[in-house]
C-alpha cells in the first residue's frame, strides 16, 4: 500500500474513532426487576365484591340487614374500631368465613 492510501486510512480511522467518542453511549433497556415475593398469601379479591358508600352501610347496620367486619389487625382494632364491628383480620378470612351470616350483606372495613 502506498503512502498516501497508509495516508488517507490513519486519517480516515482517526475520524471514525474521534466521532465514536463524541457520540454518546445508547443505552438499552433492561427487563424489570421481578417484584419480591409477598411472604403471607391474601386471600384473593373477588370480582362480585363492590363498595358501598357510608350512609347506605349506616341504613343496611341499622335495618340488621349487614355486618361490620374491621379485617385489621388485633392492635388497630383494640386501639379503636367501629360500634358494633366484629375482628376478623384480612388473612383469617378464608379460616373464619363459616363465623358470617349467609343471610346479611359483610361489610368489612380496614381504615
Amino acid at each position: 500500500m502506498s503512502k498516501s492510501r497508509w495516508t488517507a486510512a490513519a486519517g480516515f480511522l482517526l475520524l471514525a474513532t474521534s466521532a465514536l467518542a463524541a457520540t454518546p453511549p445508547v443505552l438499552t433497556p433492561q427487563p424489570a426487576a421481578p417484584a419480591p415475593a409477598v411472604e403471607e398469601k391474601l386471600p384473593p379479591a373477588s370480582e362480585e365484591a363492590r363498595r358501598i358508600n357510608p350512609a347506605d352501610a349506616r341504613q343496611a347496620l341499622a335495618r340488621n340487614e349487614a355486618v361490620l367486619v374491621d379485617v385489621r389487625d388485633k392492635g388497630s382494632y383494640d386501639a379503636e374500631h367501629a360500634q358494633g364491628a366484629i375482628l376478623i383480620p384480612l388473612l383469617d378470612v378464608p379460616a373464619r368465613a363459616g363465623e358470617l351470616p349467609k343471610d346479611k350483606l359483610i361489610i368489612t372495613y380496614c381504615t
